[in-house]
């Protein structure tokens, strides 16, 4: 009551000022005040505040761009300045910067004068978009009691919200959107009981939403999206009935939504995406009658969608993609199809676990223009009902279960339609060879769709098509002259995994700034034509092209393939220039030649694969300057010297596979502290010499080391006990960044010579742990440290000058899957721990000095005498040579060598069985499996192989017998 009574004191002496005013034709300067009358208006200012306003803007020199100078006494009229027309008070100052006057403008720094703290009337306050970067909000904000609209959004400002702010009880609208401020959102915010706006996004606010913000009961807008909420969405929500908007997207939020959600019976637009939100949407959603916009996708949703949902006849856009959502979707059509004025234009259910037959209601969804159903369940034919749609621009099924034919009626009226994607289903696309379609489409996907074996002839009514997937359809023609007549614009091609054939012509360069060409796995030859790119692309592999490769063709590419062809000549220093291009890959070709040794600065190289090729001389020099190389895939060629040591400055580097080549010298030891981030290093097959380095231990992400076949001597260092990577279980995938860089078309490859076999290790190859030393000249004991590590699956120190025991914990590597210490000096015992290895698959200690009986375990049981021959003072299963005590006779004391195949004379000695062996030439390739679970019973490896996507010419992990298994 004391409150009111002053502000009806303070209007009444305001209006009792102004009548004098009305009276006077002078003016009086008494106490500050300047007043003015002529032109018949009145214009006040108050000397105090015109000098705290100069004194603000000063601080906001950028604001100068965009406000005329302040001339004159009268700060009233200034731009930006607004004053009470009563008083002269001023109530609002607008020094914002929402738009950069010019392209590239650079932003002064500016800070808030604490003059601005003397305007204590002001209503109205935005500085918005000024650079204030690695200030904080003041908390002397919460002095200006009289504003009811801030505005503090893209300032950069940083640090907690000051609770002061919830001093200001006038605020209708508060905007702290895109900043970098952080802590919880304050408990004193509950005091702003008249605000009716609250932009919060864009910054990282973490903590729970306050339990109590439904005391806000006033707001219409809540904008949290954008930051790090955590917790659950409080039940008192539910009390804020007067909003329109909320917005909560892009957070952390969990738990299910509360029942309460139904009482915003005035919402309007509902953004939950992007949290992990789960259980059931609750049926109280129903209540949402007039919901226009509602995304709740790329959250843990689960249940069916509720019926209630589809009496909701205002909403023009759903998205529920990418959840958990079960259930048929055919009630849910039905229950849509019930409305009788539906405004529906978008719906988004994709990446959820649907199921049911296809929806056929259509007849009431005549506005909706985008229907995304792809990947899901669903099973069935396509009704065609589909093609009455006339407003559908977007159309996406794909990657469902749907079969049956697609016709000429499933597009009948789709006049609008643009965007289709109808690919990994079981459908066929039959339509007549003149067909005419009823649209113009810019997208068309249909891989997987049964089109050949004729190249599709209704494409050729498509002129304005950019994006083409007919892949993986069977297609055995040449492309036709029309397709090369149309002269496509920012074309994405994609025509791979089919069996095209034919000459592609001289010059592609009718299609303009072509952005994808992918047209890998067929049959096309001759040579590669000329090409207008744009940021392209170029997937050429799997093909039979010959002749050079062009020289301009690296020209504004960013991803290169011509491997698995028949290309010949030298590698273009092309690649060098093209600062763009970020992976080549030309793998097992002829090229011939040297590398270029021209790469520069600019460069944005990040993977470089020219294996199986017939290169020579030095691996280059600059090669140092690729500062975001990660992969060098040099293997198999022709390349002498030494690794340069310009590569120390390649500190991104994952992958080096220098194997099969001729290089030598020795292994410099800055590979260990400079590469921290090595993941794969193999040298496997050259002319090394030296010592092996210590350092080597000191990359921590070191998952594969080869240096087999060389000529390394002395010891084997005991600090490779502590390669960390291979100190743990690798049983998850671990993203590589290479992977996460967006190369869809590279996976990453590496062979290594394990299990009897050559095996290639692809998409999964953060999985593999491997150490190669064999066939060199080590020597010493091995070390008792190797034991430490635990997650390593291959192990093959054979074919050394290894002396001493096996190390006594060996049974701790617990992963070991391939152990070969073979053809080296060991004595003594072999370690009863040996007999923990519960995944060891191959094993082999032949032709050493060990001595003794042979531990006995369950997988021990699986092995044939070929893992232990050459050692004649060893006993015990499975030899026939019986041990002191087991009732054995002098003529059982025999080793049948009759068991030795004509393999072994190569090494190949780790057979289960002598027996049905194949050829010696036979090969193995692998895609990378977790192996190991594999592995904890007997199985026959020559079935598993045969099963995957492997060949094996003597490889069997279990019992002799299995191997006639089928």
């Amino acid at each position: 009551m004391e409150r009111e009574g002053e502000n009806v004191a303070k209007v009444f002496v305001d209006l009792i000022s102004w009548l004098l005013l009305l009276h006077s034709t002078f003016f009086f300067t008494s106490s500050g005040f300047l007043f003015f009358f002529f032109s018949g208006s009145l214009q006040l200012c108050i000397e105090k505040e015109m000098k705290a306003l100069l004194s603000v803007r000063s601080g906001f020199p950028d604001v100068d761009r965009r406000l005329s100078p302040w001339k004159g006494d009268d700060c009233c009229s200034w731009e930006g300045v607004g004053c009470n027309n009563i008083t002269g008070l001023v109530i609002k100052l607008d020094l914002s910067l929402r738009y950069p006057l010019h392209p590239g403008t650079f932003f002064n720094r500016s800070e808030v004068h604490p003059s601005l703290f003397h305007l204590k009337h002001l209503e109205y306050l935005d500085i918005s978009g000024n650079n204030l970067s690695g200030h904080q909000i003041p908390g002397s904000i919460g002095s200006l009691t009289q504003l009811n609209y801030l505005d503090l959004s893209s300032c950069g400002l940083k640090g907690e919200i000051p609770y002061q702010l919830g001093n200001l009880s006038h605020l209708r609208h508060l905007s702290l959107t895109d900043n970098h401020i952080f802590g919880k959102i304050p408990a004193s915010f509950v005091h702003l009981r008249n605000v009716q706006f609250l932009y919060l996004g864009f910054n990282n606010i973490s903590g729970e939403i306050p339990k109590n913000i439904g005391n806000l009961r006033n707001i219409q807008g809540l904008f949290l999206f954008n930051n790090h909420l955590e917790g659950v969405i409080p039940k008192s929500i539910g009390n804020l009935s007067k909003m329109s908007t909320l917005y909560l997207f892009r957070n952390k939020i969990v738990g299910g939504l509360p029942e309460t959600i139904g009482n915003l019976t005035a919402l309007q637009s509902l953004d939950l995406s992007d949290n992990q939100i789960n259980g059931k949407i609750p049926d109280s959603i129903g209540n949402l009658l007039q919901l226009e916009y509602l995304d709740i996708s790329w959250n843990n949703i689960s249940g069916s969608i509720p019926d209630t949902l589809g009496s909701l006849c205002n909403l023009s856009e759903i998205s529920l993609f990418n959840n958990s959502v079960t259930g048929r979707v055919v009630e849910f059509f039905e229950q849509l199809s019930r409305c009788r004025t539906n405004e529906l234009l978008s719906l988004y259910l994709n990446n959820n676990q649907l199921s049911g037959p296809f929806p056929s209601h259509f007849e009431r969804l005549q506005r909706l223009t985008d229907l995304d159903l792809s990947f899901n369940q669903l099973s069935g034919s396509v009704s065609t009902s589909l093609g009455k749609l006339s407003a559908l621009e977007v159309l996406s099924l794909s990657s469902n279960n749907l079969v049956g034919d697609i016709t000429e009626a499933h597009f009948a009226n789709l006049t609008n339609l643009y965007y289709m994607d109808i690919s990994h289903n079981n459908l066929s696309v039959k339509v007549s060879p003149d067909w005419l379609p009823p649209f113009q489409a810019s997208d068309i996907r249909m891989r997987s769709c049964n089109l050949g074996p004729r190249f599709p002839p209704w494409l050729r009514n498509q002129t304005i098509l950019n994006e083409l997937d007919i892949s993986n359809n069977g297609i055995s023609d040449a492309f036709p002259d029309w397709f090369w007549s149309l002269c496509l614009w920012n074309m994405n091609l994609n025509v791979s995994h089919n069996d095209m054939r034919g000459m592609l012509p001289s010059s592609l360069e009718c299609f303009k700034n072509v952005s994808t060409l992918d047209l890998s796995y067929n049959k096309f030859e001759g040579i590669i034509p000329r090409m207008q790119l744009s940021n392209a692309y170029l997937v050429f592999s799997h093909n039979f092209f010959s002749g050079p490769i062009p020289s301009s063709l690296a020209d504004n590419a960013i991803y290169m393939s011509l491997s698995n062809n028949r290309l010949n000549g030298s590698i273009p220093s092309s690649i060098c220039t093209a600062d763009d291009l970020r992976v080549i890959h030309l793998a097992n070709n002829g090229l011939s030649g040297t590398l270029p040794d021209c790469f520069r600065y600019k460069s944005s190289l990040v993977i470089i694969d020219v294996s199986n090729n017939m290169l020579s001389d030095n691996i280059p020099r600059t090669l140092g300057l690729l500062k975001g190389l990660r992969s060098l895939h040099f293997n198999n060629n022709n390349l002498s010297g030494r690794i340069p040591t310009t590569l120390k400055q390649c500190l991104e580097l994952e992958v080096i596979d220098f194997s099969w080549n001729e290089l030598s010298g020795e292994i410099l030891s800055w590979i260990g502290p400079e590469l921290s981030s090595l993941r794969v290093l193999s040298l496997r097959s050259n002319k090394f010499t030296g010592g092996i380095p210590s350092e080597l231990s000191l990359i921590p992400s070191l998952q594969v080391l080869d240096l087999s076949h060389n000529l390394f001597s002395g010891l084997l260092p005991p600090s490779f006990g502590n390669f960390t990577a291979m100190m743990t279980n690798q049983n998850y995938e671990i993203p590589s960044p290479l992977q996460m860089l967006g190369y869809l078309y590279y996976t990453e490859n590496l062979i290594i010579i394990a299990k009897d076999s050559s095996l290639t290790f692809t998409t999964l190859l953060s999985l593999v742990t491997s150490i190669g030393l064999s066939n060199n000249n080590l020597s010493g004991m091995i070390p008792e440290e190797l034991t430490n590590l635990d997650g390593l699956r291959f192990l093959n120190l054979s074919s050394n000058y290894f002396s001493g025991q096996i190390p006594e914990k060996i049974g701790l590597m617990s992963q070991l899957e391939s152990l070969d210490l073979s053809k080296n000096n060991l004595s003594s015992r072999i370690p009863s721990s040996i007999s923990a290895l519960n995944f060891l698959a191959v094993l082999n200690l032949s032709y050493n000095n060990l001595v003794g009986k042979i531990p006995v375990g369950p997988q021990l049981q699986t092995f044939t005498n070929l893992s232990y021959m050459g050692n004649p003072k060893l006993c015990g299963e499975p030899l026939e040579i019986k041990c002191l005590g087991d009732n054995q006779t002098n003529d059982d004391r025999v080793t049948k060598e009759e068991y030795v195949s004509k393999d072994d004379e190569y090494g190949g000695i780790w057979y289960v069985n002598q027996q049905n062996s194949a050829p010696d030439d036979e090969e193995v390739t692998v895609l990378l499996l977790p192996l190991a679970p594999l592995f904890r019973s007997p199985l026959c490896y020559r079935s598993f192989l045969r099963d995957s996507t492997v060949t094996s010419s003597n490889s069997c992990l279990g019992h002799p017998d299995l191997l006639r298994a089928p």
